[in-house]
């Protein structure tokens, strides 16, 4: 029986990633400040603490990681944030235990948006039309169109005086909001990326690559994303892969020498139809419960490939299968009830109010897959919703 532990168990990730281990028969621990979702699964054996601050300082996460190895004998550790993937992928002899994931020049290169575009045009991938501002004080570009605007910082994590911080995508009308909101930026979360609003679906390739091959494949598409006018998913359902963007997709992550698994995140161009690169997830991802309960157990499979294990999981997965993340569908209404369609910098078109509420709910069917509340596994979402009341 192989011991695995799990980081930043409040993530939905890290819960349908701890289900599946433990099916699979693993041992599953989870580390951080709380137990959040994972760690309070039954399919949880033990909960590490942290103490505060820990995890956003590199070298003494290591350390703590490097403890919890040793008393606990971990065969492997998965990163489920970009936050602990920077700081352990590449540190398996430093640890005493394998790393799921790419190696770290695999790692830094897809999570380099900016450099990934370039490679991905080569790739003959088609990227969003941008411009980069290098750093604080650059001065936004001429051409950049006065329309709606995405401004994306290069990297989705920063280190800020010494500690590691999630930095955001946002939205401008107008070049007077974009240059007000670029300013808002600190120097750590450059370079920015300036891109053109792509208006359309969100879908995902996710791949597991292991020796230059792919393992398992699958892709789904977004419904609704919290906020509404993009963010995380809230709603999505499986999709029959696109044959030649899965190819593209797998030249890519040949070109980056990427091993493990990857959700490639497209835009759907209302206006063309071509799928438009957006980034890479280079690690487990918010929507991976999808991938299971669609048949295709990437956690398990991830970790099975660390350890050098066949992997055991199925490599076709059921299309049409939906799932929500239940509390995140009530902060998209809640949204939509609260706020306008310019407030929520919504595409033309999109509607909010009570009547966008209600074209949410008409789309709902009765066989959706609820994301966190299971029957054989009920605290998580008993804990995430009384999270969610003490916020609202």
């Amino acid at each position: 029986m192989y011991s695995i532990l799990l980081t930043d168990p409040e993530q939905r990730a890290s819960l349908a990633a701890a289900r599946a281990l433990g099916r699979w028969g693993a041992r599953v621990y989870t580390i951080g400040e709380d137990r959040g979702l994972a760690g309070l699964s039954r399919f949880t054996v033990q909960h590490i603490s942290l103490p505060a601050g820990v995890a956003h300082d590199s070298a003494r996460f290591r350390e703590a990681i490097a403890e919890v190895v040793r008393v606990y004998r971990i065969d492997v550790i998965v990163p489920v944030t970009d936050r602990a993937s920077r700081a352990l992928l590449g540190a398996d002899q430093e640890l005493g235990a394998k790393v799921a994931g790419p190696n770290r020049a695999a790692y830094e290169g897809a999570s380099d948006k900016a450099a990934l575009l370039s490679v991905a045009r080569k790739c003959g991938l088609r990227v969003p039309k941008q411009e980069v501002l290098a750093s604080r004080g650059d001065a936004v570009p001429q051409s950049v169109s006065s329309g709606w605007t995405v401004v994306k910082p290069a990297h989705s994590v920063a280190e800020v005086a010494g500690s590691l911080v999630s930095t955001t995508v946002r939205y401008a009308f107008g070049r007077e909001a974009l240059e007000a909101l670029v300013a808002t930026y600190p120097a750590a979360a450059y370079p920015l990326m300036l891109q053109e609003r792509i208006r359309g679906s969100g879908e995902g390739v996710f791949l597991l690559r292991q020796r230059g091959h792919t393992a398992l494949v699958f892709a789904h598409r977004r419904l609704r994303e919290k906020p509404p006018a993009g963010g995380v998913s809230t709603y999505r359902v499986s999709i029959l892969p696109p044959i030649d963007l899965v190819g593209q997709c797998e030249a890519l992550l040949d070109v980056l020498g990427y091993e493990g698994a990857a959700m490639i995140e497209f835009k759907h161009d209302a206006a063309t139809g071509e799928h438009v690169l957006m980034e890479i997830n280079a690690r487990l991802w918010g929507s991976v419960q999808l991938a299971i309960d669609a048949g295709i157990d990437f956690p398990s499979a991830l970790v099975q490939s660390a350890l050098g294990l066949p992997i055991t999981a199925s490599p076709v997965g059921r299309v049409g299968v939906r799932s929500v993340w239940e509390l995140g569908e009530l902060d998209h209404m809640w949204a939509l009830l609260r706020r306008s369609p310019v407030e929520l910098q919504l595409p033309p078109g999109e509607t909010a109010g009570l009547a966008g509420v209600l074209k949410a709910l008409v789309n709902r069917k009765f066989s959706d897959r609820p994301e966190v509340f299971r029957w054989n596994d009920p605290i998580p979402f008993v804990a995430e919703l009384l999270r969610w009341v003490r916020g609202h």
